[in-house]
């Protein structure tokens, strides 16, 4: 069986809308499953976030020490641990930048996106590089509000979060839509902006930052998920209801490297407010998740 027959086979088995997308680095082979596909990035849009701090940093323009106090204001719902820190702490852009990535912190995320400029600056330095595919229009806070009802959307944070304890979000929400009105990305141009970063686009300091956080991922249950012990993966994911994200350089060997960028989609509606039922269902989707990983791994550990 072909390699895409079997990434094929992972998504038909799971029942799941894909885009996957493969680049082995030293060879460039490249193979896709709708890869031209647009998907919602989710937190996978924090690796865009990096790319632009990146490139500020190589420029001069911000630094990894700079300091970056904390207010009420910056306080965003979902992943992380920062909305629950007293106001005042005063982490450093480093700290942020490995918060953002490794737990996907959202706080941390809307501070940094603020930080660099704003959407718009994240957004134009996609276009600079020639990435006409990734739109990015939002940061966490001002997506996940539309995720509910114009009613509730305004509630301040913990109300908002105590809301959701009670009632389902809204499923033809902007968040999940695949337009360019959301922060959405094809899995070929993900993988083409992990391939620059990965490459000379920074200084080879910048670069090694950037990576040194990526490989500090502590959500490694996705593409990583039946990968042999000890392989390093440089990865971000993405999830806001039934999307499951995955976007990452897999090093298969010293000088063999493979980018796989994948985004799933799958209908979460029947499984809300079941928890047995919706975690079978996760299960489902992360195992499939899983074989693509070790398809692409397999295809190319040859090469070693």
């Amino acid at each position: 069986m072909s390699l895409r027959e079997r990434l094929q086979a992972s998504i038909t088995e799971a029942e799941i809308e894909a885009g996957v997308a493969v680049w082995h680095i030293e060879s460039g082979r490249r193979l896709d499953v709708s890869g031209d596909v647009p998907f919602p990035m989710a937190s996978t849009f924090k690796i865009p976030i990096l790319a632009t701090a990146c490139r500020q940093l190589a420029d001069g323009a911000i630094s990894l020490e700079a300091r970056v106090q904390l207010a009420d204001d910056d306080k965003s719902m979902g992943s992380g641990i920062l909305p629950y820190f007293e106001s005042g702490l005063a982490p450093t852009v480093r700290d942020l930048l490995t918060l953002m990535i490794i737990i996907s912190d959202n706080t941390a995320t809307d501070i940094m996106v603020d930080y660099l400029g704003g959407a718009a600056v994240i957004e134009g330095y996609m276009r600079e590089l020639g990435l006409t595919d990734i739109f990015f229009k939002w940061n966490c806070k001002e997506l996940l509000r539309f995720a509910f009802p114009p009613e509730v959307a305004d509630l301040p944070l913990e109300e908002l979060v105590q809301w959701t304890t009670k009632n389902d979000i809204l499923r033809d929400g902007l968040v999940f839509s695949k337009g360019a009105e959301n922060n959405v990305s094809t899995a070929k141009a993900m993988n083409e902006l992990l391939n620059m970063m990965y490459g000379d686009l920074f200084p080879r300091d910048v670069r090694a930052v950037a990576f040194e956080i990526l490989r500090k991922q502590q959500y490694t249950h996705r593409i990583g998920r039946f990968l042999p012990r000890g392989v390093k993966i440089a990865s971000k994911t993405g999830t806001i209801g039934g999307i499951r994200n995955d976007c990452g350089i897999i090093s298969v060997g010293d000088e063999n490297h493979v980018i796989l960028s994948l985004f799933t989609e799958w209908d979460e509606a029947p499984y809300w407010n079941k928890p047995a039922a919706h975690h079978q269902r996760v299960f489902e989707v992360e195992t499939a998740m899983g074989k693509i990983g070790r398809a692409v791994y397999d295809e190319f550990a040859d090469a070693s």
